[in-house]
């Protein structure tokens, strides 16, 4: 028996929204609240939901996977409806009650033409329809955007200083694949097949590689049939504890890669000497404060100081600030996803909320970091923000 606890979960929350929403549709959309088909599609939503819990749920306790795909997609999916519904509905309700308030209105400071107010009312009614449908189909959209290719690509990063041989040096960076319900090993190998003709020197990996395990070493061994001159690296996040960080660590020790937990390996480049570290994480985020980052990289700065450039693999962005303050040349991280929203290039959680170094390439003096939206995700949601293995490439800045 595998964990039911997101189903349990997932169950308390579908009910929840589903009450909510359907609260906000019979108080501020009473005249759509009238109409049989659009109650019973409101009503029957949530229980949509539970029954594909249900099915999720059967997957899990008999292993069977094929029942554990569709029904936790679609649980999903039904959360996300009664998110966009959730927040929809009361602007809808907020125009369908200016349309009244206007309708009173007029009808007694002063008269009104029959067609004017007739435009008036079926403006504000399509608008408030074309709310929740708007909302709804954007869903839609990040739901189907969650099942899309990865996109694999050259990410040029000008490095002021580096050394002649490490001109072109091409990073295959590999974070958040979370093998497991929604990512498998199809996908690591549409990925490695897609990154190959970019001819990567080195591949990083920095954490949450498997949500379950036993993907984990033969996803290891495709990584490695890119080969990579200077090798494959790989850290941890937070999920290699959520799921068993000694086997985690025992599978990678048996593999190509070389596992780097607050350790570095120096290599030679031509006559270039690159160190590659990769830093613990702290798991949970009352601990990913200034000081965890601060221990982690002290440990590492002898052999950084011996490079000529450094490659810092963080599973969270945080540790850039004290890395740059250090002059390593460029941290990789993960973690963030993005926040799976995304505009123009940048994570929406970014743009409306402030949080820093959310998704994209970041400079602080001469170094450099790189926050992928990673290649997997723990929930089916992607919008303007796809799933992502960069390669990064050095130039001389």
């Amino acid at each position: 028996m595998r964990n039911l606890f997101p189903i349990v979960f997932g169950t308390i929350v579908i009910l929840l929204f589903g009450a909510v929403y359907v609260v906000l549709l019979r108080l501020l959309n009473y005249e759509w609240w009238q109409r049989r088909w659009i109650r019973w599609t409101a009503l029957l939503l949530p229980v949509f939901g539970v029954i594909m819990l249900g099915l999720w749920a059967l997957g899990e306790y008999r292993a069977i996977d094929w029942l554990v795909y569709p029904g936790a997609v679609l649980a999903s999916a039904t959360f996300v409806m009664e998110v966009c519904l959730m927040l929809s509905l009361p602007v809808s309700g907020g125009l369908h009650l200016l349309r009244r308030l206007l309708d009173r209105f007029f009808s007694r400071k002063r008269p009104e033409p029959a067609l004017q107010r007739e435009k008036r009312r079926v403006f504000l009614k399509a608008a408030a329809a074309a709310l929740p449908a708007a909302t709804v189909g954007l869903g839609v959209t990040g739901i189907t955007g969650a099942f899309h290719d990865i996109r694999v690509y050259r990410r040029p990063i000008a490095v002021e200083g580096l050394h002649p041989d490490l001109e072109r040096l091409r990073l295959l960076h590999l974070s958040d694949i979370h093998l497991g319900r929604y990512i498998d090993l199809d996908h690591v190998r549409q990925t490695v097949d897609d990154a190959a003709r970019y001819r990567p020197d080195m591949v990083l990996v920095t954490g949450d590689v498997a949500d379950d395990l036993e993907h984990l070493e033969p996803a290891l061994l495709m990584i490695d049939e890119l080969a990579p001159r200077l090798g494959t690296f790989v850290s941890v996040g937070n999920h290699e504890y959520f799921r068993g960080v000694r086997r985690f660590v025992d599978i990678c020790r048996q593999s190509p890669a070389t596992l780097l937990i607050d350790s570095a390996r120096l290599l030679e480049a031509g006559s270039a000497r690159v160190c590659v570290a990769g830093i613990d994480d702290p798991v949970r985020l009352s601990g990913a404060g200034p000081q965890f980052f601060k221990e982690r990289i002290d440990i590492i700065l002898p052999s950084h100081r011996a490079a000529d450039f450094t490659v810092l693999m963080s599973h969270r962005p945080n540790a850039f600030v004290y890395a740059a303050e250090q002059g390593i040349g460029l941290t990789l991280a993960g973690h963030t996803h993005g926040g799976q929203l995304g505009f123009g290039g940048r994570s929406l959680v970014e743009t409306l909320a402030g949080v820093p170094y959310y998704w994209g390439h970041y400079t602080q003096g001469k170094s450099h970091l790189y926050t992928t939206a990673g290649v997997g995700h723990w929930f089916p949601f992607r919008l303007g923000c796809p799933a992502e293995a960069p390669v990064i490439e050095l130039r001389r800045g």
